[in-house]
């Protein structure tokens, strides 16, 4: 992204209100922040981290979504969407105890997706991304967002993800992506429960989508382990 895409990224709001606390009060958990981290540009930066993955931990990511949203679109910058789910994992954690009697089932789950973190948050700190984070999403799923106004270029780095997070694990991880551009935003909003309203839904399309993939592979469709596919148009990439 060059020039005034840029300039305008430098206007964006870097910190978005989430799950807040009294004046006084206690931070209610320790931080496990890993180096890289799993924000860009003061996104989610003072959300909790999940200490299995280093990935921001669902309940504040999704906290803060509505916002990143809502003042990202509106400062006419669009937002990239992608969710990842690992393939087979529980075919894997349950083969570990062949291998090694100490560590399979849950604990098998965990070092796996230790290792997933940790390769996705190597990706983000080389990524062209400066507006970015990456969240956990149930137990084998994971969240990306991003500020773009350019969908082929955003998916082409979901696409690098992949292909790093496929390398470096046992099993592939499938993807699907989305970038909503700030034109399709109504001019008129009412009130905070619209964003919510708007990331649940966002979030739900974009899994689907990755999800019907996966259900039409089970079907005996030619669908690849590992895909990243378009949840707007339905075009694996």
């Amino acid at each position: 992204m060059q020039g005034r895409a840029l300039t305008v990224f430098r206007d964006l709001p870097r910190r978005f209100p989430g799950r807040g606390r009294a004046p006084g009060d206690q931070p209610r958990c320790v931080r496990y922040d890993r180096f890289p981290g799993a924000t860009r540009g003061g996104w989610c930066s003072e959300a909790r981290d999940d200490p299995t993955t280093g990935l921001v931990a669902w309940p504040d990511f999704f906290a803060c979504l509505p916002s990143i949203l809502h003042l990202t679109l509106r400062g006419g910058v669009g937002v990239g969407l992608a969710i990842g789910d690992v393939d087979n994992l529980k075919s894997y954690v349950e083969g570990r105890r062949a291998v090694d009697a100490q560590s399979f089932g849950h604990l098998a789950g965990n070092a796996f997706m230790g290792r997933l973190g940790t390769i996705s948050r190597g990706w983000l700190s080389a990524a062209d991304l400066p507006l970015a984070c990456l969240a956990t999403f149930g137990g084998d799923e994971i969240v990306v967002v991003a500020a773009t106004n350019d969908s082929a270029a955003f998916a082409h780095s979901v696409g690098e993800l992949r292909d790093q997070l496929c390398a470096g694990l046992p099993r592939t991880v499938s993807f699907s992506t989305a970038t909503i551009q700030a034109s399709e935003i109504p001019a008129l909003t009412v009130g905070t429960h619209w964003w919510r309203e708007f990331a649940v839904h966002t979030i739900g399309a974009v899994e689907r989508s990755l999800f019907d993939g996966k259900e039409a592979r089970r079907a005996g469709a030619d669908v690849p382990l590992g895909f990243v596919v378009d949840a707007v148009h339905g075009q694996r990439l």
